[in-house]
Order: C-alpha cells, then structure tokens, then sequence
C-alpha cells in the first residue's frame, strides 16, 4: 500500500462520542466539508485530511447526511462537490461510505484495517466492498500472503483516486437555454 500520510489520523467511532460532542463535531466536519467544497471538487482523503480522531469518525456520517440533504454529490471515483441549488429534477445519489471505502483502498487493504482506520463497523465496511465488487472496482486477493487482502482493479483508476481531484477540469456541460 501507499506511504502513511501524517495528515490522515486513524478516526474515533461517532458512536463513542457523547451526545453534546457528537453534535459539536458533526458541525465543525460540516463547516470543513462546505468550506473546502466552496473552493472546489475535492478528493474524500483531501476532505479528511487535517481532521481530528473525533472528526474523522463523524465524517462519514456527515457526508451521508449532506448528501441526503441534496447539498453535495459525487462526481466518481471519490470527487465531491457542492450542489448548486436549483428545483429538483431528479434525486442526487452517491454512496459516501463505499466511495470512503474505495479511497482508503489506496492505503489500507484488509477490511479491520480499513473499519479501524474509517470509524466505520466492519459490517458496513464489509457491504461496501461486496458492492464495489458488485460492481467490478475492487477485489479480494486470493494469494497466500495476501488472502484477506482488498485491492481497486484498475491501477489507473487507483492512481486517480490517489491524486483525488488535482489536475482535473470540471466542465459545465448542462445546456443553459
């Protein structure tokens, strides 16, 4: 896997945190994720970086939630951006906890690693790497050394997913008549 990231903190679960913290910390990962998102796309391992143990594990279910809310929205391979709000037209979907879990996949591998690492349960992040494989993005290593070990199929799109939205141009293609 990639170097460790002194930028990337392993998260506290938000289900540890005491009521008055939890709403305490899911404001200020909230204000991070618009701040940073008012600037531009951004990779999810961009957002996390620089945030707290206790933030890193609220991020996850901040991101769920603004995307339920209509205010982001995934453009692929782990890009966000905000929505601009507008009547609705179809419902926004993305899938913050698998697109969570297909990042960290550029630095951890194994699905303990990747539930510590996250705050996340190792059930859901168990589902989210039956969906990616659903889905043809990752698979599990069958190796004698490796079994138990998760990898993204295609090195390329790893490697997009590593440089999160650097170098990359997003265009306004809706017809503005």
């Amino acid at each position: 896997m990639g170097l460790p990231d002194p930028r990337q903190v392993a998260a506290r679960p938000y289900a540890a945190l005491g009521d008055d913290e939890r709403v305490a910390v899911h404001s200020r990962v909230m204000c991070h994720v618009r701040r940073a998102l008012d600037r531009g796309p951004h990779g999810l391992l961009e957002l996390r970086a620089g945030l707290s143990a206790e933030e890193a594990g609220a991020f996850p279910v901040v991101l769920a939630d603004m995307v339920r809310a209509g205010e982001i929205a995934a453009l692929g391979h782990s890009i966000y951006v905000r929505v601009p709000w507008m009547p609705a037209t179809r419902p926004v979907t993305s899938t913050p906890v698998q697109d969570l879990v297909l990042a960290a996949l550029t630095r951890h591998g194994t699905p303990d690693t990747l539930a510590t690492w996250l705050g996340l349960t190792q059930e859901a992040v168990k589902a989210a790497l039956a969906a990616l494989e659903r889905a043809g993005l990752v698979q599990e290593s069958f190796g004698r050394t490796r079994r138990g070990h998760w990898r993204i199929v295609s090195q390329r799109m790893a490697s997009h997913i590593r440089r999160g939205a650097q170098d990359r141009v997003f265009a306004d293609v809706a017809s503005h008549e």
